[in-house]
């Protein structure tokens, strides 16, 4: 016995099957713009709760720098102890934004290439890679270009 499909219903379940796939799509992008914002932004340019820094960037993280021909390898505390020895120093505060221009992930694996400018002009160029774990998003690695 051939059982034959309407066209009709094959169409609404074509719709339905593609708006649960973009349904999926934008839940994963949220969570990891959420991620970035209350992890990453947050903490270093609008607050100055570091320990956030801990709950979205993996223990085993590494920030790549090449600076003036140097290349170096930094972690997580590193980064942090660096943050705090920058903010003693009591620099004036300065505006900042942001714009995520790239978010790509396919199954466990994202990638985020964020733009933020200092006094409305281009200062970093983060390419951030995460892996989702069982608790979430999490950064793996970042490299910048500084502007």
């Amino acid at each position: 016995m051939k059982i034959s499909i309407p066209p009709i219903l094959l169409f609404f379940l074509c719709t339905i099957g593609c708006a649960f796939c973009n349904a999926q799509e934008l839940g994963e992008k949220e969570q990891i713009v959420k991620v970035i914002t209350e992890c990453y932004i947050e903490p270093l340019y609008l607050e100055d709760d570091l320990a956030k820094i801990k709950e979205g960037f993996h223990e085993k993280f590494a920030m790549y720098v090449l600076y003036k021909g140097e290349f170096y390898v930094t972690s997580r505390a590193k980064w942090i102890e660096n943050i705090k020895t920058t903010r003693a120093r009591n620099l004036p505060l300065k505006n900042y934004d942001w714009q995520f221009e790239v978010i790509d992930f396919e199954g466990q694996t994202a990638m985020v290439k964020l733009r933020i400018d200092e006094e409305k002009k281009l200062k970093y160029v983060d390419y951030l890679t995460l892996y989702k774990f069982k608790d979430g998003w999490k950064v793996i690695t970042k490299q910048f270009s500084m502007f």
